[in-house]
């Protein structure tokens, strides 16, 4: 039976995320940042946060290892929670109802940057007048 890529945690400071890697690496286990990059170049706008991964069969011992070091969880009851207080306002934008949460924020960060640049482009303009 082959083993699968699993994410055991999410951040959205690339030092917690290296520091977790650097820990696990540490004890032995091999795991990976994905879209450490991608969120870098994001930040602070970072909608998918740094996964750490790692094989399946690791996650009981990775588990173990970042309890004992005073890591703490979150429930999925939390997360849960974070994700209905961005979704909440959302329903309210007609457009955006029916789009999936990460679409929602690709969107509105897209309508915001728009925005800032018309402000910046019209301030530039009686600025100069």
């Amino acid at each position: 039976m082959e083993d699968k890529i699993v994410e055991i945690a999410r951040f959205y400071e690339p030092e917690a995320a290296q520091m977790i890697e650097s820990l696990l690496k540490s004890e032995g286990i091999k795991c990976y940042l994905r879209n450490e990059y991608t969120s870098q170049v994001m930040y602070p706008a970072n909608m998918g946060g740094i996964r750490i991964e790692l094989l399946e069969s690791e996650v009981p011992h990775a588990m173990e290892i970042l309890e004992a070091n005073g890591y703490e969880f979150p429930k999925e009851d939390e997360e849960a929670e974070q994700i209905q207080v961005v979704s909440g306002w959302t329903r309210h934008v007609p457009f955006l109802r029916h789009l999936p949460l990460e679409k929602q924020i690709i969107v509105l960060f897209i309508l915001v940057a728009v925005f800032l640049a018309l402000v910046v482009y019209f301030g530039s303009l009686v600025s100069s007048n």
